[in-house]
């Protein structure tokens, strides 16, 4: 059976976190669920509607190859996007990917998810003062993005580096194509002409 890459967006997700992603997995010829909490219509922060393929609770978790969670301040109110941290936590235990950006590693912050693993997040006093139980400060790496196994976790401000630990993790293209790409996007360095095919 085909495993699928769920991306879950919570309401007013973050636009620019998963903008260079899944143009991405679309090219590698990933399949991809796009999932809410509910499947209904969700806006992003900029106010774009988008209308997901359908409710998380609607993926089976043994289907699953990833979950990606993308970044919203909802994630700050420990009342929701429930059903996306407890996948979390279940897919973590059974060695599956989970990759997190922004907001969402607070939330897997205050789920007990970053205490024994190395992560990043926005910020370190940011996630001591909102989740007063995170007891994962010794694990904290000033990075932009920080891969630990299968946790996947970035700042806000890095969907570039998200998307390259991501690209990394499911090794996508070639070593070298993903060097080019992550040049080209980050520094704006015009990789040689042989790079488009070298995925």
């Amino acid at each position: 059976m085909e495993k699928s890459l769920v991306v879950y967006l919570p309401e007013g997700f973050a636009d620019w976190e998963g903008a260079f992603l899944l143009p991405e997995l679309r090219q590698a010829k990933k399949k991809i669920i796009i999932a809410s909490s509910t499947g209904e219509s969700i806006s992003s922060i900029g106010g774009m509607t988008v209308v997901p393929e359908r409710a998380l609770s609607g993926v089976a978790p043994d289907t699953i190859e990833g979950l990606i969670l993308i970044g919203s301040d909802s994630w700050m109110d420990a009342n929701q996007n429930q059903n996306a941290i407890e996948l979390a936590d279940a897919l973590l235990s059974k060695g599956v990917l989970v990759a997190a950006i922004c907001g969402a590693t607070v939330a897997l912050a205050r789920a007990g998810l970053l205490n024994n693993r190395r992560h990043t997040s926005n910020d370190l006093g940011m996630l001591k003062q909102i989740v007063p139980s995170y007891g994962g400060e010794k694990f904290y790496l000033k990075s932009l993005a920080v891969t630990d196994k299968n946790l996947i976790t970035a700042t806000g401000v890095a969907p570039i580096e998200f998307t390259r630990e991501i690209m990394a993790y499911l090794n996508m293209y070639t070593p070298e194509y993903r060097k080019h790409w992550f040049e080209l996007y980050k520094n704006a360095v015009m990789p040689p002409l042989e790079f488009w095919g070298q995925t």
